[in-house]
């Protein structure tokens, strides 16, 4: 491939290297890549395969390639992934936004909240659920908390990005622990849900590109949605909370919120038929019996 590359030429070579690897990517993949290069559409690059790149397109085509057939995602190499119809910026420092997560802003949009809606995302990451929301609706103000103060800076970009940064304030915090909770109106949550036991049966741009952090529950499968579950018991009764769920994991969430603050209302499935999202709601206290003896 030298200074006559042309489209085509291109397009099969990226076909045929990508067809090879062995974490299968999509085919669709190099004419992506393509379209970037040439920041045309994909109808473009398909319509003429007999145009000519110059070198430095071409060498800028095929270093792309190269990152690509080392796993990494596409997400990161064009440094941003869609999300609700937004553009939101990522890296390896968040999770790549993924279309199940939409169901969980969906859910949100549906609920009767107040006038000026306090709402809480918990693990924010890139911040495309409370980006989104904030987006969505106008009045609404929100907090985001992550562990990672990589992942808020990059939350932070997508917040200016979309120009809801003033009304979205960011926190480093651990799930719920240090936040006074009875304000919100509404909570969600796309917490790590992967098991350990599940990564050798990862793709490796998922395994060995997005953050482990972010991607896998410390102990149990279920181990973070049981920790959010016990720590937002200071939530005023009634609040909803929304959050993600592995596929096929409904009934076992159902069974650990038996004996949680939070009762579940129901699920949500994504566009395959599988529930992804858990909706919950703050149970009411339990009323306490007065047993005071009588004085004698």
């Amino acid at each position: 491939m030298g200074k006559t590359s042309t489209v085509g030429t291109l397009l099969g070579y990226a076909r045929r290297r990508l067809a090879a690897a062995p974490f299968r990517p999509a085919p669709r993949e190099a004419l992506l890549l393509l379209a970037r290069t040439l920041d045309w559409d994909e109808a473009r690059v398909l319509a003429h395969p007999e145009r000519e790149l110059d070198e430095e397109a071409a060498a800028r085509f095929r270093e792309m390639l190269e990152r690509r057939l080392a796993g990494e995602p596409i997400a990161y190499i064009f440094g941003e992934r869609e999300f609700y119809g937004r553009l939101f910026a990522v890296d390896p420092r968040v999770l790549i936004p993924r279309p199940e997560t939409e169901h969980l802003v969906d859910l949100a949009l549906e609920l009767e909240l107040p006038a000026r809606p306090r709402i809480l995302d918990l693990g924010t990451g890139s911040g495309c659920i409370a980006v989104t929301l904030a987006c969505e609706l106008p009045d609404a103000r929100l907090v985001a908390t992550d562990l990672s103060p990589a992942a808020l800076a990059v939350a932070q970009v997508n917040a200016r990005r979309h120009g809801v940064d003033d009304r979205m304030r960011l926190a480093a915090a651990d799930l719920a622990r240090p936040l006074r909770l009875e304000g919100f109106d509404l909570v969600v949550s796309n917490p790590p849900y992967v098991g350990l036991d599940e990564a050798p049966y990862l793709s490796i741009d998922v395994r060995d590109h997005e953050p482990a952090t972010a991607l896998f529950a410390p102990a149990t499968r279920l181990s973070v949605i049981e920790r959010l579950a016990r720590e937002l018991g200071d939530l005023a009764p009634g609040t909803v909370v929304g959050f993600e769920i592995g596929a096929g994991r409904d009934e076992a969430v159902a069974a650990l919120l038996d004996d949680s603050p939070l009762a579940l209302i129901g699920t949500r499935a994504d566009l395959a038929g599988i529930p992804r999202v858990v909706v919950t709601k703050r149970r009411q206290p339990a009323l306490l019996t007065d047993r005071r003896s009588e004085t004698p």
